[in-house]
């Protein structure tokens, strides 16, 4: 693939996913509204949609992504160009997940009880069995969108599955503005349980597993334009499932220790009382911190992926590890400057979020989005570079790092199960914060040893150009926050939508072009890159 074409792919990636992004965090915004951030309700659809979650990452992120664009890529070279292989392939995905349903099913109840072991309200216990019911078929949908996404993204048709999930949130917002115009809003979370009657529970469960089947669905309307067609093939001889599950082992490995000890932290999470930060805030503030890195950075990466395999099955790793190298300092350079300014805007970002919600609330998630911002570009880091493990068919080697980093997370969340109620989610958030920084610094050194030289002193260079461009930026920003008004109950960047809004644009735009300016006077290099590329496309339009 060309240097054009990956920039158009990039292109293509970055809009669909921001388009995505932002109807997804329209989505939380308008779930925020209608059963708040804290309360018995959001607590309980924030425990009951882990599990469907929890098990897509778990087979599908976990053990099929790693491996999926190599062997498809490989399979692409047979005389049938891998039509017989993606049959199986996603045949076997259908099968697999439909049949693990059931055991889903069975499991649920036990599961929202480890889940909720906090909770002393019988009624929110079976409002989220219902939920979770309702959101379980979302494991085979998700199931089909990342196995028939990766295939087209494998043959470098990468605009469906970037823009896929605009419907899923389009189809999940509708059914939660239906909500809120038939039993009303409740951005404070404080009303009962007593509403939540079956048509409720399907507005907002149900409209969450539809949007989720029509993502996945859509897919396959593209398949004739990468020259192919689906039919079921259940003769899973010869699709290379022994190989497959060799490299997918570890992954999978990865994946279950980080799941299982995330359910603990959930479960950890559900001992804060309905008024203060548990399980749905933490969530909530989750999805505002990975947009950033899933706008850039995956998009960025799901690009370069497809590149870096070919290369190393072409046998030419210098210029795998130049694609790697590249996408990490692209990577960090963009996620420093979000973190500085997202910590600086967290009260105005959570009044746009929540814009009915009290101002204790907007305090007590401002605090915690502020704390896991800390890892924004350490998380992006570990997650560029293990792409470059996974190129090399080596899931083996993060397993053992990411073991240590789930180790020290579930000794972090035991501890901070001692804690006051208050303060569980912030103590787990800093700690995680800090624990996958250093599982960045660990990723790097491994993987140079592994593979040579990363252009380490390149990295570190832009590392420390950025942090310089991020003071003067954080300055300039926090000066025109000032003079808005600052941080306060009545000032203007916090009272109301429309402030926080204006405030956050305004800050956003100072602080950007402050940090462009200074890293051109850096003569930063992924920046001089970044202005070219964006006269380029002013120039054609």
């Amino acid at each position: 693939m060309s240097t054009q074409n990956i920039g158009r792919a990039g292109l293509i990636l970055a809009s669909g996913t921001l388009l995505s992004r932002i109807l997804g965090l329209g989505r939380a915004m308008v779930l925020a509204y209608a059963i708040g951030s804290t309360g018995l309700a959001a607590n309980a659809f924030a425990a009951s949609i882990k599990i469907p979650n929890t098990v897509y990452t778990l087979i599908i992120t976990g053990a099929l992504t790693a491996v999926l664009v190599p062997q498809i890529t490989k399979a692409a070279l047979a005389k049938d160009g891998g039509r017989s292989y993606i049959n199986k392939l996603v045949s076997l995905a259908i099968v697999g997940s439909a049949a693990l349903l059931p055991v889903l099913a069975i499991l649920t109840p036990w599961l929202i009880a480890f889940l909720g072991a906090g909770w002393d309200n019988p009624q929110q216990t079976r409002l989220a069995t219902l939920f979770a019911f309702w959101l379980l078929p979302q494991v085979l949908f998700y199931s089909l969108y990342t196995v028939v996404g990766e295939v087209l993204n494998a043959k470098s048709f990468f605009g469906p599955y970037a823009w896929s999930p605009v419907l899923n949130n389009i189809i999940s917002i509708a059914g939660l503005l239906a909500f809120v115009w038939i039993y009303g809003a409740d951005p404070a979370g404080s009303l009962l349980l007593e509403r939540w009657d079956l048509l409720a529970i399907l507005l907002v469960a149900g409209s969450a597993t539809l949007g989720v089947a029509v993502q996945g669905l859509a897919l396959f309307a593209f398949w004739k334009r990468v020259g192919l067609k689906f039919r079921f093939d259940l003769k899973f001889r010869g699709i290379g499932l022994g190989t497959m599950g060799k490299v997918a082992f570890w992954t999978f490995l990865t994946v279950l220790v980080a799941q299982l000890v995330g359910l603990i932290n959930s479960a950890v999470l559900s001992l804060a009382r309905p008024d203060e930060a548990g399980l749905a805030a933490f969530e909530l503030v989750n999805v505002i911190f990975v947009m950033p890195h899933a706008i850039i950075t995956i998009s960025l990466v799901t690009a370069n992926f497809t590149r870096m395999s070919e290369s190393v099955h072409s046998g030419d790793l210098a210029k795998m590890k130049r694609y790697l190298a590249e996408a990490a300092r692209l990577a960090l350079i963009s996620m420093l400057f979000f973190t500085a300014a997202m910590i600086l805007l967290a009260f105005p970002l959570i009044r746009i979020i929540q814009w009915a919600a009290p101002f204790d609330v907007i305090t007590l998630m401002a605090k915690l989005l502020i704390v896991t911002l800390i890892c924004l570009a350490p998380y992006s880091l570990v997650f560029v570079l293990n792409r470059g493990f996974f190129a090399l068919s080596d899931t083996r080697t993060p397993f053992f790092i990411a073991l240590v980093q789930s180790a020290l997370i579930f000794a972090s969340s035991l501890w901070s199960s001692t804690l006051p109620t208050h303060q569980i989610a912030y103590a787990i958030s800093l700690l995680i914060s800090l624990i996958i920084t250093a599982q960045a610094i660990a990723t790097f050194i491994v993987l140079r040893t592994r593979i040579g030289s990363l252009e380490g002193r390149r990295l570190l260079t832009t590392f420390l150009q950025s942090i310089i461009a991020i003071i003067f930026a954080t300055a300039g920003g926090a000066a025109a926050l000032y003079m808005m008004g600052w941080i306060s109950e009545t000032s203007f960047p916090v009272a109301s939508f429309l402030g926080a809004f204006i405030s956050s644009g305004v800050v956003t735009l100072v602080m950007g072009v402050i940090y462009i300016a200074v890293l051109l006077m850096l003569k930063n290099t992924e920046a001089i890159l970044v202005v070219q590329r964006l006269k380029r496309l002013v120039v054609r339009g």
